[in-house]
């Protein structure tokens, strides 16, 4: 699995200027955070790959594959279970 240019930077804090709105709270990450979690799609088990607002952005066969290609378009992976 690739590692990650700068491990402390990618670890960083956001900072947050007001208390977010939940609607506010979900655009948090969107554009540096993908959730893979199994699913099962036309009968098979695979792994969807969901960005931070719960849109399916991608599937693969595999978990490592999953993470590779979260990786491969600038985003952190998740799992969940």
């Amino acid at each position: 699995m690739t590692q990650y240019d700068d491990p402390i930077a990618d670890n960083a804090a956001i900072e947050l200027n007001s208390d977010p709105s939940v609607g506010e709270f979900i655009y948090l990450g969107l554009d540096e955070i993908a959730y893979i979690k199994p699913v099962l799609q036309d009968g098979e088990n695979i792994f969807g790959i969901y960005a931070a607002d719960g849109e399916q952005i991608g599937s693969a066969s595999e978990y490592d594959l999953a993470c590779a290609m979260t990786i491969q378009n600038d985003l952190h992976p998740l799992n969940v279970h």
